[in-house]
């Protein structure tokens, strides 16, 4: 078990962090870069990339006629059945690698249908975890949990990332990649013992259990929900997609091997772990609205970075990539934590389950149609190379440059979202001094 008795968390909760790491380091194998790469080397296009990507965005659709079944089966329930089953994909997608008569398109296909199965028990399943997390922890402290799990979950990418850049090192081969998978098999079997370790809790859900008809408009339109769905399907729009045509655009125009792909990947969850301890704190002195504004204008930078290397504007060193990985870390892992927060704030506690179902769907199909959309663009300009002064645009160029368009317009909509004032009010002149240097901060990025 992983409580302490001084903890100001329930009994068991912090099992979650336990779930969280291994789980982390299994999705990473299976749904991050590893995949990527492997499907790359059988000659994946990068809208069959896209799709690959965005196969657990898309499948979140299933969520809204599940919701209604979670107050029956319970959410610790609802979430081992479908994390259960899904294991066994992972073992099915090791074996993959190893099955040389089904040669390069054969494999290929077995292993979209591998991962779409996995896909679609983890999303039938992930609809019980946010409103089982909101009822398990309170409110006055769930910054500070998301933060720690936060850190959990990168550490779990960080020694996913290490083992895959140690496994692949070299010139890859079948059975590296079979074996890694393999890992991610095995670390998903040891997220499950967590799981069942954490207490479950009654879904306090009056429209699931009556069977009374949902109000969907009345919580589609509720205001403060619906500008955070809006504005969620522009950041989905702008932030999904970079690790996965970071992948073949360092790979094919840089030429950087599988492994060293992965070692670079390491400095981002680096940045992650070294902000996230802080951040948790500050959000519950100055909220979320704050952080998230700070890190999206950290994004748009590093998105400007990686627009200027595609176009030739900046050579490609080792220590630049490291650069904008390690940015991308520190303002991707701690804008998820805001958001996160302010979402979990903002539902209403009468059809929780429902507003986050809803939300979440409407969310990962953004996610999902982002990368396959953008797949097809750069697809289409496949060969394309056009000078602008000293700009050459090329597919990659106008693929970072459109979405950094999207990145700097989604961060001025930030502004306008509302927050729920903290529980208590009170601000210590700490607590002002804070908030104050955060706002000047912010405001730089509007000059």
């Amino acid at each position: 078990m992983l409580n302490k008795r001084s903890s100001p968390y329930p009994p068991g909760v912090l099992n979650v962090n336990g779930f969280t790491a291994f789980n982390a380091l299994a999705v990473q194998i299976t749904m991050g870069a590893p995949v990527l790469l492997y499907a790359k080397g059988l000659g994946a296009s990068a809208t069959l990339l896209g799709f690959i990507a965005a196969l657990a965005s898309l499948l979140t659709v299933c969520q809204i006629p599940t919701a209604h079944f979670m107050g029956r089966v319970g959410y610790r329930g609802f979430i081992l059945y479908g994390w259960g089953l899904r294991t066994v994909c992972i073992f099915l997608l090791s074996a993959i690698p190893l099955m040389a008569f089904l040669g390069g398109p054969g494999k290929l296909l077995a292993m979209v249908l591998a991962l779409f199965v996995f896909n679609l028990l983890r999303s039938i399943s992930l609809a019980a975890w946010l409103p089982w997390l909101t009822e398990l922890i309170p409110e006055n402290v769930r910054g500070r949990f998301l933060s720690r799990d936060q850190i959990f979950m990168h550490a779990g990418f960080l020694v996913s990332l290490g083992v895959g850049a140690a496994m692949l090192y070299g010139r890859s081969s079948n059975l590296q990649f079979a074996l890694l998978f393999l890992v991610g098999a095995v670390a998903t079997v040891a997220s499950l013992l967590f799981l069942r370790k954490v207490p479950d809790v009654e879904a306090r859900e009056a429209v699931t259990r009556s069977g009374a008809r949902v109000p969907w408009r009345e919580i589609v339109f509720y205001p403060p929900f619906f500008r955070l769905v809006l504005f969620a399907l522009l950041v989905a729009m702008a932030y999904s997609t970079g690790g996965v045509f970071n992948v073949p655009f360092m790979k094919s125009r840089l030429g950087f091997s599988d492994s060293r792909i992965m070692f670079y990947d390491l400095f981002y969850y680096s940045g992650a772990l070294m902000t996230l301890p802080f951040v948790g704190r500050v959000l519950e002195r100055t909220g979320s609205k704050l952080v998230m504004q700070i890190t999206m204008g950290v994004f748009c930078l590093i998105q400007a970075g990686w627009w200027l290397m595609a176009a030739d504007m900046i050579a490609p060193s080792p220590a630049f990539v490291v650069s904008l990985r390690f940015l991308a870390g520190v303002s991707g892992a701690n804008f998820g934590l805001a958001i996160t927060r302010l979402m979990m704030n903002t539902m209403p506690s009468m059809g929780r389950s429902h507003f986050f179902a809803f939300f979440t769907v409407i969310a990962s199909l953004g996610t999902g149609l982002a990368p396959i959309l953008w797949g097809m663009q750069i697809d289409a300009c496949n060969g394309l190379h056009a000078a602008t002064g000293p700009l050459d645009w090329n597919k990659y160029s106008l693929y970072y440059f459109a979405v950094l368009v999207i990145t700097v317009i989604t961060w001025a909509l930030a502004f306008f979202l509302h927050e729920k004032e903290s529980l208590d009010g009170r601000l210590t002149m700490r607590d002002l001094l804070l908030t104050m240097k955060l706002k000047r901060l912010s405001r730089l990025w509007m000059r």
